[in-house]
């Protein structure tokens, strides 16, 4: 989860009226810390969305299709588990919903002042729950500076800050790396992810001296994991892993693509 300072808290709306998603969104947009990453209408499509992007808060309803609210809280790992703010119709599940330490219940139709008041717990949570930021941050940029040898030496991994935790990836076990907006998510090809807020060509240059190659604005593609290449229109290329994705490369990424097929060729 991420801090309260200065930094974008995230969020996820999951209800399965459109109208009420629509009512917390509005209430949201006067909140500047704050960015919302994925709404939801039932449990089970929240629940994959939850474990891919591990928001530090949830807007969550109780009686959904699929999963329920509950349920769906009762699923979710402690240490990766958001604060929960239920928002609902049905007053008997509030015992309930603070078994599950919710951190507010919010009765439907809610105003802005009770929704402030929920969101302000939440801060305090999220605040309590992340000391030593500065301490996560200074580390984070202590292993992003080291030198090439001194990576080397580190076996080839890579350290994000994804929310208040370090993750540790080793470079080969890394597929390709997506920007979404302020974000950027790193996938592997055990299946894992992060996403950390950093900006795509700072992590190009941090990864200049591995197989790594940016094809476009929002993708960095590891060479060690691409199973086939396909020229596309106008000189540009199609690559395919060995998952089935496949990413076409972008006009203006066409020279540093050859470039590194120049240089992998004069390896082999």
């Amino acid at each position: 989860m991420m801090t309260t300072d200065s930094r974008v808290i995230t969020a996820m709306i999951v209800d399965d009226e459109p109208l009420a998603r629509k009512r917390v969104r509005d209430l949201l947009r006067a909140e500047t810390d704050i960015q919302i990453v994925a709404e939801s209408g039932d449990g089970f499509d929240a629940r994959t969305k939850l474990q891919q992007l591990r928001p530090d808060i949830l807007f969550l309803d109780i009686k959904m299709p699929g999963l329920s609210g509950l349920e769906l809280a009762r699923l979710l790992k402690d240490h990766q588990a958001p604060c929960i703010i239920f928002t609902t119709a049905y007053s008997e599940h509030a015992l309930d919903a603070f078994d599950l330490d919710a951190v507010d219940y919010l009765m439907k139709p809610f105003d802005r002042q009770r929704f402030v008041e929920a969101l302000t717990r939440a801060r305090n949570r999220l605040a309590a729950l992340s000391p030593n930021s500065d301490e996560v941050e200074r580390i984070v940029r202590h292993l992003s500076g080291l030198s090439t040898e001194q990576q080397e030496r580190s076996k080839d991994r890579l350290a994000v800050k994804d929310g208040t935790h370090i993750k540790f990836f080793i470079l080969r076990d890394i597929s390709y790396l997506q920007s979404d907006g302020d974000y950027l998510h790193v996938y592997t090809v055990t299946g894992e992810h992060a996403m950390t807020r950093e900006r795509m060509r700072d992590m190009e240059q941090r990864l200049s001296k591995s197989r790594f190659v940016r094809i476009s604005r929002s993708l960095l593609i590891n060479f060690e994991h691409v199973k086939e290449m396909k020229p596309s229109t106008h000189g540009d290329y199609e690559f395919l892993l060995p998952d089935g994705k496949s990413f076409v490369s972008g006009k203006t990424y066409r020279e540093a693509i050859r470039n590194l097929l120049s240089g992998i060729y004069q390896d082999t």
